[in-house]
């Protein structure tokens, strides 16, 4: 495994810094629909958001809460979940979150 730059394994993040991106390449903003991993939809919110380290990959994923409000099976729900920016996106199946 390998170790992160300056021992960080979590830094803060700064939405004027390096962007993150969903899965299928959307960047990461305050209040992007997007699927969760497990094909929720919702809203991103980057308020307590933060980079932490992936030594298998050797980089930084941007951690950050989606406010669900459509289950998978298109359901209203109210829940809020933490992802990743690699376990995101904002289309499935040519369906727009």
């Amino acid at each position: 495994m390998n170790e992160p730059p300056d021992g960080l394994y979590q830094k803060p993040y700064d939405p004027e810094g390096t962007p993150a991106y969903t899965a299928d390449r959307q960047r990461i903003t305050q209040g992007l629909r997007v699927f969760t991993n497990n094909l929720d939809r919702g809203t991103v919110d980057l308020t307590d958001a933060r980079w932490e380290w992936h030594g298998p990959e050797n980089r930084y994923h941007l951690w950050f809460y989606v406010d669900v409000d459509t289950n998978y099976k298109g359901e209203p729900v109210t829940q809020r979940y933490s992802q990743a920016d690699d376990r995101v996106a904002t289309r499935f199946e040519g369906k727009a979150a």
